[in-house]
C-alpha cells in the first residue's frame, strides 16, 4: 500500500515472502504541504451504513469446512485478497485450523462454502510439503498454497478457479492448475521445468488471469531470467503473448514486462508481476517498459496480440503532473482500465488512481480528496486479478483516510463513472451482519458486473475476520460527491 508520505512501497512483505521491484527500487517521496482547501474542518461527514442494501459474510474464520471435512476456516481475511464473479461467488485461499489438511483453495457466496482443493504442511514456498492432500493434476498432491495478494485465485463467472499451488511428490514442484467447476477437474495450466514458448524451460513461474473462456493469461520467467514475460493458455496449449526484446508499438521494443520477484525460505522464486488483465472479449491489459520507443513505459491493451498504447510515461494526468511510473491495469469488457500511477508535481512524486480509456481518463482518488469526513491519506497499488472496474465504469477502492482528530480510518468506496461515491465499509463502524468492520482491511477489494463488492476485514463481534459481499443500494440513496450530500439532486 502507499501513502501520501511514501510512494508505492517498493519492499513488500507478506508470510516469508520479499518481493523487489526492480524498475523503481528505492524511489521515495516527501510529503508537500495540505493544501488550504482541504482544511478538515470543511469537510462533512457520510451517514453511516446509507449507502448499503446488503453485507453478507461468505467466508469467515471458524466456519466449518463442508463435505465432510474436518476443520474450520482461518481466511485472515483481513490481508488475504479474493476475486468475485457475476454471481456473487467468491474464490480465496485460506488456512484451515483443527485438521491435517490445514489449508485449501476455496468458494463461497450467500449459498454456501465450496471447497475446490485441500492440501497440508507449509504454505507455498515454505519447502515443507506433505502428502496428505488432494491429488493433483501432474502426479503427487496438493500442498502448499500462497496467500499473498499478488497470488490471489481467480474465478469466472462458470466458478471456475485458476491457483498456484506447490505439489508434494508429482512431476513438478510448483504449478498453476485451472479447476473446472462443471466437473470438479483440476488441468495444468504451467508448472516449473516445462518448456517455454521463448526456447529453454520455465523456471520461475507466476499467477495469472483469466475469462468465462477460461482463456489464462499469466507470468513466468525463462531459463533463470530476471524479468518475466506473459504467456496465453488456452486449451492446453501455450503461446508467447509479449515478452522483453518485442517490438514495441510506434517503434522501439519492450525491455521489460514483468519486474517483481517474491523470494520464498525454501530458496525458491515466484515470478510476482505486475500480473496481466484479460476481459470477455480477449482483449489483454500490461504494463511494460521501453527502449527506444515514444517512451519509457507504460500501459497497454491488446487485441490478438496486437499491442497498442493506452497512457505513457510523461503524459499529462486529468489532475494535473505527469506519469511517472503505473500499476498493473485493470481491465472491464468495454476496453477500458483503472489503475494506480505514480505522477510527478512540481518535482513531487504523489500516488493517483484513474480510470476510463486513451482520451476520456478522469482521477478516481488522490491524496488530500475529501471523503466522509477526512481526506484521502493511503491507496493500494493495482493489482490483477481483483477486478476493480466493471462495465458501468464503477470503481472500488480501499483508502486510508485521515481525520480531524489527527487518526487513520480504512474505507472501502465505491466511485462511479460521474464522480459520485458511495461508502461501502468504514472502520470501526457497526457492520450490517452485526458486530464490525475492524481495524484491519485488506487493500484490494473486488466487484462484480453487479457493483456487488468483496471486501475482506476484521469483522470483531461476529468473527476473528470475514470475506462479505456487500450489496450498495441504488435509486433514491444518500450519495456524496467530493464530501457533500448530493441525494436531492
Amino acid at each position: 500500500m502507499a501513502s501520501v508520505g511514501q510512494a508505492q512501497s517498493i519492499r513488500f512483505h507478506s508470510d516469508d515472502a520479499v518481493v523487489t521491484d526492480r524498475t523503481i527500487d528505492g524511489r521515495r517521496i516527501t510529503r508537500p504541504a495540505m493544501p488550504a482547501s482541504t482544511a478538515l474542518s470543511a469537510v462533512p461527514s457520510a451517514a453511516t451504513g446509507a449507502d448499503v442494501c446488503g453485507a453478507t459474510p461468505v467466508g469467515w474464520y471458524g466456519q466449518s469446512l463442508p463435505d465432510g471435512e474436518s476443520g474450520t476456516l482461518n481466511p485472515m481475511s483481513f490481508s488475504r485478497s479474493a476475486t468475485i464473479n457475476a454471481h456473487g461467488r467468491i474464490a480465496f485461499s485460506s488456512g484451515v485450523d483443527g485438521a491435517a489438511r490445514n489449508q485449501g483453495i476455496f468458494t463461497a457466496d450467500a449459498q454456501g462454502l465450496r471447497i475446490v482443493a485441500l492440501g497440508c504442511g507449509g504454505d507455498g514456498g515454505s519447502g515443507a510439503t506433505d502428502s496428505c492432500g488432494d491429488p493433483s493434476p501432474i502426479g503427487g498432491s496438493f500442498s502448499g498454497f500462497f496467500g499473498a495478494t499478488f497470488a490471489t485465485p481467480d474465478i469466472n463467472d462458470n466458478g471456475d478457479v485458476l491457483f498456484l499451488a506447490d505439489i508434494h511428490g508429482g512431476s513438478a514442484p510448483r504449478g498453476l492448475f485451472l479447476y473446472r467447476a462443471a466437473d470438479a477437474t483440476f488441468e495444468k495450466v504451467a508448472a516449473v521445468g516445462d518448456p517455454s514458448p521463448l526456447g529453454g524451460t520455465i523456471t520461475t513461474l507466476g499467477p495469472g488471469s483469466m475469462n468465462n473462456a477460461d482463456t489464462v493469461v499469466f507470468i513466468a520467467a525463462t531459463d533463470g531470467g530476471d524479468s518475466s514475460d506473459v504467456f496465453l493458455w488456452q486449451d492446453g496449449v501455450t503461446t508467447k503473448y509479449v515478452a522483453a526484446g518485442d517490438p514495441a508499438p510506434g517503434g522501439g521494443t519492450f525491455s521489460l514486462i514483468g519486474t517483481e520477484y517474491w523470494s520464498y525460505s525454501d530458496g525458491t522464486s515466484i515470478a510476482g508481476g505486475p500480473v496481466p488483465g484479460i476481459n470477455q472479449g480477449g482483449m489483454v491489459s500490461f504494463r511494460g517498459y521501453v527502449s527506444g520507443g515514444q517512451s519509457a513505459g507504460g500501459l497497454f491493451l491488446s487485441v490478438g496480440g496486437v499491442h497498442a498504447w493506452s497512457v505513457k510515461a510523461g503524459d499529462p494526468t486529468p489532475d494535473g503532473g505527469t506519469y511517472a511510473d503505473f500499476g498493473a491495469p485493470l481491465l472491464n469488457d468495454n476496453g477500458e482500465i483503472v489503475f494506480y500511477a505514480e505522477r510527478l508535481i512540481d518535482s513531487q512524486q504523489l500516488p493517483i488512481w484513474i480510470a476510463g480509456s486513451a482520451g476520456q481518463w478522469r482521477k478516481v482518488f488522490a491524496p488530500y480528496d475529501p471523503v466522509d469526513g477526512g481526506i484521502v491519506w493511503g491507496m493500494a497499488y493495482s493489482r490483477n486479478p481483483m477486478r476493480a472496474l466493471n462495465n458501468a465504469g464503477d470503481v472500488a477502492l480501499w483508502i486510508s483516510l485521515f481525520m480531524p482528530d489527527q487518526s487513520e480510518r480504512s474505507t472501502v468506496l465505491l466511485n462511479h463513472a460521474n464522480g459520485d461515491t458511495q461508502t461501502l465499509a468504514t472502520q470501526g463502524q457497526p457492520a450490517a451482519f452485526g458486530g464490525n468492520w475492524g481495524g484491519s482491511f485488506d487493500g484490494w477489494p473486488s466487484l462484480n458486473q453487479t457493483s456487488q463488492v468483496r471486501i475482506g476485514a476484521a469483522t470483531p463481534g461476529f468473527a476473528l475476520s470475514s470475506h462479505v459481499v456487500v450489496t450498495p443500494c441504488t435509486g433514491n440513496d444518500v450519495i456524496f460527491r467530493d464530501g457533500f450530500d448530493h441525494a436531492a439532486d
